[in-house]
């Protein structure tokens, strides 16, 4: 079903995108503690028109300078502006529309450092790496562990998918990719609500899929003893190798490669990719490599807590899970069946990748070339993931609870 021509486009939209990005910035706590949220993905363009938008809302004009990406019907307006950020202008707000003609020019880290500090609180500095601009107010060196570990991650991102799945992904993102990093978990709950509207319960991190930011606090503060506080120069790989900290650093990584798949061009933004997939994969590559400095090393390791979820609710399994995942979001978006829809997404991108890398990547290229806002019926999810995998269904469920059933653990 294409929403473009809907007669209150921009009316859909606005609720679409913040019901979505309000499902998914609240994002996993632990992992063993997960709520499931809906995506919008942020995609790369090769060639891109700078336009600028000037409308009034609330009594105030603002013009935006960046690429209309989507113009419906009633005059709507889906706008992506110079860092990356969405924004959605109603027809009525709209009071000038002009397309410069030009080539859009993103903003550079410089430019995103500078725009950060004017939005955050007094404090806060900037630490950029290669492909990350990291703004943070806790101590420099825990900025910098952050940006070390993303770093490790996008590379082996890139080439998990270059050399061992002949999947080419764009290694160059459009927009400078994004983490704000805070130095206690109060300062960020308040920023989380006023980022999204709810506060952020147990969720350590989020992608928030508007702004194509990452947010998170200083994960040693939680750590530390009740009033103790930092110490300068501190080893922060040897505090986070600590075993009752690993699944905190699996959901920072979980939330990256969210912001990896979304600007890599490994989806399309405002696309209809199941949760099975998005979810599934951002697990694949969340266990922590904490200590490697070469690359992402951990990438495809047995997540044991997933496996062991999975295992332990198997037998009340409902007879049309398997279908249902392949066909719907509606487990994944339920507070009460979430975390075994979780645990199944990793385990049946496991056995994909292991057993049937190479339909499967198929599969993924297709899914990363869908329209935006075209969405697809679960008939429609259910005949394309046939079109790569197989017609029967049945049989592909035995093999991978077989598959499922057989993985060791030690």
């Amino acid at each position: 079903m294409n929403y473009l021509n809907h007669p209150n486009w921009a009316n859909w939209a606005e609720r679409e995108l913040a019901v979505r990005s309000s499902k998914h910035i609240i994002a996993i706590a632990t992992l063993r503690t997960l709520i499931v949220f809906a995506l919008l993905v942020t995609g790369f363009m090769q060639s891109t028109i700078a336009d600028e938008l000037t409308f009034l809302r609330n009594g105030q004009s603002k013009t935006l300078v960046g690429e209309i990406m989507v113009e419906a019907e009633d005059g709507g307006i889906l706008f992506q502006t110079r860092s990356g950020r969405l924004r959605i202008v109603q027809a009525d707000e709209i009071t000038e529309k002009i397309d410069n003609d030009e080539p859009l020019e993103p903003l550079t880290q410089k430019e995103i450092g500078k725009q950060l500090l004017e939005e955050l609180p007094e404090g806060f500095r900037i630490h950029t790496t290669r492909h990350f601009v990291i703004a943070y107010n806790t101590e420099r060196n825990y900025a910098k562990w952050i940006g070390g570990l993303y770093e490790r991650l996008f590379k082996g991102f890139i080439g998990h998918w270059d050399r061992k799945r002949d999947f080419e992904l764009n290694p160059k993102p459009k927009f400078p990719l994004v983490a704000i990093v805070f130095k206690t978990q109060a300062e960020y709950a308040r920023y989380a609500q006023s980022d999204t509207g709810q506060p952020p319960g147990n969720a350590i991190a989020y992608y928030n899929l508007l702004t194509n930011r990452v947010a998170m606090f200083d994960l040693t503060s939680s750590l530390l003893p009740a009033g103790a506080a930092p110490q300068q120069n501190r080893n922060i790989s040897q505090i986070l190798a600590a075993p009752n900290s690993l699944d905190m650093v699996a959901t920072v990584v979980h939330e990256a490669t969210h912001q990896l798949m979304f600007n890599t061009g490994m989806q399309t933004r405002m696309s209809d990719t199941p949760l099975w997939i998005n979810e599934g994969l951002a697990m694949f590559f969340e266990t922590p490599d904490i200590n490697n400095n070469s690359g992402w090393r951990a990438i495809g390791q047995v997540s044991v807590p997933r496996l062991t979820q999975f295992r332990k609710e198997l037998a009340s399994r409902p007879a049309d899970a398997f279908e249902s995942m392949l066909s719907v979001d509606e487990r994944f978006q339920n507070a009460e069946t979430a975390v075994f829809a979780y645990s199944e997404a990793w385990c049946f991108n496991y056995f994909l990748l292991n057993r049937h890398s190479k339909k499967y990547v198929a599969y993924l290229k297709h899914m990363s070339q869908k329209e935006p806002l075209d969405y697809d019926t679960p008939e429609d999810r259910l005949n394309e993931f046939k079109q790569f995998l197989g017609d029967d269904l049945q049989a592909l469920e035995r093999e991978f609870l077989t598959y499922i059933k057989n993985i060791r653990t030690n």
